[in-house]
């Protein structure tokens, strides 16, 4: 999105200036508005990349070191300056400059980091102010790192085990399109003037097929793959991806173990820092990332703010396991809910790994019987008529 420079007056007449981003200047002014600012003026900055952002390992370095300073005992305007001296040839650099300037012009943290929502998401926004708001902002960083740190062990575990497979998977198909595309024309010559059976005249004329024919697979290839991309990207795609890998047996298990762990982790951090438990748990159903447990998640919302239990009602859920029910049962009885939610999100976590482990070692065979299957396909097909000739010439 477009970065703007603004000067504008708060409510009690203070001069405040900074940076949003924003996707058009109306847009920027409206957001300016909300905070409470009275724009005097604004105006357009370069467009911000996504490489310009914030993100993964750098965000979580970042937070550390901000952690470190104040908990040093070092003003936050005096720990940003440092931290922007540090970084000045970083990509993510500006954002890290305009934060020092939003807090020298009065602004809080958490204000001047919500003109970045593509850096620093709602829920770290929230803990931000939550510390902010009871003198805790040291605490609140330290476990916002954790948090951030565990989030990205957990992206990288399933990254890691999807490269195997993928790579075996790209492997059998060139070893398959070699087979077609040019040891089966080498030998097809063996059978010239012999009359064929079905099953090899049907293997030879895909050979054929795949030869003579193969300006057509790329542009067919690449317009397929962009137009599955836009779909998944969809919001009826993503729902229906959602839904749908609620059905699958092993993946079932694998988005439910994620869905937990990170529901967990963040609810358990958010109350540690010192939010509200309905705030909490809005915060945290938007990192589970699956809609229909979001709108489980979301249903509770309501009947917690009723009267009643998060315990009760995580337990009416078909998707969440029971064992998280009865272990925030026991944790509310004797008042160490967050320490339970940490520990709930420790063993899912665990079991997490365990289910990637188990699907790598289930598609890695399964890739291998698809590609013998089609290879000793291409074999028989090759060693049928070898048999009819010998049994011709007996």
């Amino acid at each position: 999105m477009p970065l703007f420079h603004y000067q504008a007056l708060s409510l009690s007449g203070r001069k405040k200036q900074g940076f949003v981003e924003a996707h058009s200047e109306r847009d920027a002014k409206n957001i300016l508005r909300e905070q409470g600012l009275m724009v005097s003026q604004i105006s357009a900055k370069a467009m911000i990349s996504s490489k310009q952002n914030l993100k993964g390992d750098a965000l979580v370095t970042f937070t550390v070191q901000l952690s470190q300073l104040i908990g040093a005992g070092m003003p936050l305007y005096e720990s940003l300056v440092i931290l922007e001296e540090q970084y000045r040839n970083e990509p993510f650099h500006r954002i890290i400059l305009s934060l020092c300037e939003q807090v020298k012009a009065g602004s809080s943290l958490s204000e001047a980091m919500g003109n970045y929502p593509d850096s620093f998401d709602k829920l770290f926004r929230a803990m931000i102010a939550a510390g902010e708001s009871v003198g805790a902002l040291k605490i609140v960083l330290e476990r916002l790192s954790q948090l951030l740190s565990k989030q990205l062990k957990l992206k990288k575990q399933i990254a890691t085990a999807m490269i195997y497979p993928a790579v075996l998977g790209a492997f059998s198909f060139l070893i398959i399109a070699v087979l077609v595309g040019f040891v089966l024309p080498s030998i097809e010559e063996i059978f010239v003037g012999r009359s064929l059976n079905g099953f090899t005249s049907f293997v030879l004329g895909a050979s054929h097929f795949a030869r003579n024919y193969w300006w057509i697979y790329f542009p067919l290839i690449a317009m397929t793959g962009t137009w599955i991309y836009y779909q998944i990207r969809s919001p009826l795609g993503k729902l229906w991806l959602q839904r749908t890998s609620l059905k699958i047996p092993v993946l079932r298990t694998l988005v439910i173990h994620t869905a937990v762990a990170r529901f967990c982790r963040t609810m358990g951090t958010l109350q540690q820092g010192g939010l509200p438990i309905i705030d909490s748990l809005r915060n945290a159903r938007e990192v589970i990332r699956n809609v229909v447990i979001e709108e489980e998640i979301r249903q509770a919302e309501n009947r917690i703010i009723e009267g009643s239990s998060l315990s009760t009602e995580i337990g009416k859920s078909k998707y969440i396991p029971t064992l998280v029910a009865r272990m925030l049962a026991v944790g509310e009885e004797s008042g160490s809910a967050v320490v339970m939610l940490n520990k709930l999100a420790d063993i899912y976590e665990e079991e997490l790994e365990k289910s990637l482990d188990r699907l790598m070692a289930l598609s890695q065979p399964i890739i291998l019987i698809c590609m013998g299957t089609i290879i000793g396909i291409i074999l028989m097909a090759v060693l049928l008529p070898m048999t009819d000739i010998s049994s011709l010439t007996q």
